[in-house]
């Protein structure tokens, strides 16, 4: 239920500037005050609540004392520009476990992300059980090389894979079946997917929301901003993700409902090596219209 003090309401109508689905309208009535049309269109984000200077909203979903003041933003545009432009995958990390808070730290960042609707719908699962990690990474490279990395050792595959995914795509998938066939052959598959990382951070979400991909992106790309203000490096795991959309087993293994999917992970720990220079990336096609 949502209420609107009508002695602390200032007419400021941020409340409907805000709300995205429209349930604040104002009065026909000359006085033209806010009130509340349509609270079954509420997809609960809280905007109204955290905007009305005067604490006017009352929404009996979402209790006033679990809205916490935001404090000014103390990093600037600069700043940020560095810590974005000097981003890099870690994939050597220290023989250290990461502490279930900062863990947490991360998660809590995860979940503050956008997500569609407001529908918040993806959860997390943290995987710091080196067994686990060892038996899921067998997995990930026994599904990959099966579905069709395999086949690209042949002029063939090559060609047939070319023809679906075009010549750009085909050179990445090739390389990683020279990467696989080489460690398969060497004996070194163990640390190839998740490098030896102490911990993996999976997100998943309900295959019958058309943006989970995108809202679990958010969530992942959340953490990996706020790691290295935590002392942590990460890496995307996207052969993980990979596999888990070729199979079920995946999901099977990790507890995952089969209503759900993965479809995000991140591997995170103590960097080993500090990088000292920002490395220079290919030039992007901008349209301006």
């Amino acid at each position: 239920m949502m209420t609107i003090d009508a002695v602390k309401c200032i007419q400021c109508k941020a409340c409907i500037e805000v709300c995205p689905n429209y349930v604040f309208a104002c009065h026909a009535g000359g006085a033209a005050e806010v009130e509340i049309a349509h609270p079954e269109q509420c997809c609960l984000c809280g905007h109204c609540v955290a905007v009305c200077p005067e604490g006017a909203i009352r929404h009996g979903g979402m209790p006033p004392e679990e809205f916490r003041e935001v404090p000014h933003p103390r990093v600037s545009g600069a700043d940020m520009r560095d810590i974005l432009l000097s981003r890099r995958s870690i994939r050597a990390f220290q023989e250290k476990p990461v502490p279930r808070e900062l863990l947490e730290q991360l998660i809590e960042t995860a979940t503050h992300a956008g997500t569609a609707s407001n529908a918040q719908t993806e959860d997390f699962i943290v995987i710091q059980n080196r067994h686990l990690l060892s038996e899921l990474e067998e997995l990930v490279i026994e599904i990959l090389w099966k579905a069709g990395l395999k086949y690209l050792g042949s002029r063939l595959g090559r060609t047939l894979v070319e023809l679906k995914y075009g010549r750009r795509m085909v050179r990445q998938y090739v390389a990683y079946h020279h990467i696989m066939a080489n460690r398969k052959r060497q004996g070194q598959l163990r640390g190839m997917i998740f490098r030896n990382a102490p911990v993996v951070v999976i997100s998943h979400g309900l295959k019958t929301n058309f943006l989970a991909h995108t809202n679990c992106a958010i969530a992942t790309r959340n953490m990996e901003i706020m790691a290295p203000t935590l002392g942590l490096g990460t890496c995307w795991v996207g052969f993980l993700t990979s596999a888990a959309h070729i199979s079920r087993r995946i999901g099977k293994c990790l507890g995952v409902p089969p209503d759900r999917k993965i479809y995000g992970a991140i591997m995170a720990g103590y960097p080993k090596h500090r990088y000292g220079k920002r490395i220079p990336r290919r030039r992007r096609e901008v349209c301006w219209l």
